[in-house]
């Protein structure tokens, strides 16, 4: 993941990178429990991987991307928000057939996963960094915040 064009010294930006890092790691843990051929393991590392995940995910869509659709971004960021929301779904999907025992399905998902922190690391978010004005970040802020309580997410003040 990308250090070098300080976008991650917007706070949500930096957090959501580093929950990147999180899901990785998760990822990291499924691999090792489907090596291991434990389903009990295997479903472990799904609830963890999940429980990094999904509410990222969903922080992701109600506070930065909501922001890039707002009718001045939307016609340059829209078409990649859409894509990033399909392959959220995607990512959900993935992971439930592994729940149910498709194990094999591990690969789409680490190379969708893989591909999708690819995207918002390395475009979207410097993308952002140098278009967003400071009424959309603050709304992005507001938004994530409210959200964070909403789910009980840890978070700064």
């Amino acid at each position: 993941m990308c250090e070098y064009c300080g976008c991650r010294d917007i706070a949500i930006i930096g957090r959501l990178s580093e929950e990147h890092y999180g899901a990785v790691n998760a990822l990291g843990g499924l691999h090792r429990g489907i090596e291991s051929k434990d389903p009990d393991e295997v479903l472990k590392a799904v609830q963890a991987l999940a429980s990094h995940l999904f509410p990222h995910n969903k922080s992701e869509e109600v506070g930065l991307f909501h922001g890039l659709c707002k009718a001045e971004y939307c016609d340059y960021f829209g078409s990649t928000v859409e894509q990033l929301k399909r392959e959220h779904c995607l990512m959900r999907e993935q992971l439930g057939a592994i729940r149910k025992g498709e194990w094999a399905v591990y690969t789409e998902l680490e190379n969708t996963l893989r591909h999708h922190i690819d995207k918002e690391e390395n475009g979207l978010f410097p993308a952002t960094a140098v278009t967003l004005d400071g009424e959309t970040w603050d709304e992005i802020d507001e938004l994530t915040h409210a959200f964070d309580h909403e789910q009980g997410r840890a978070h700064e003040h």
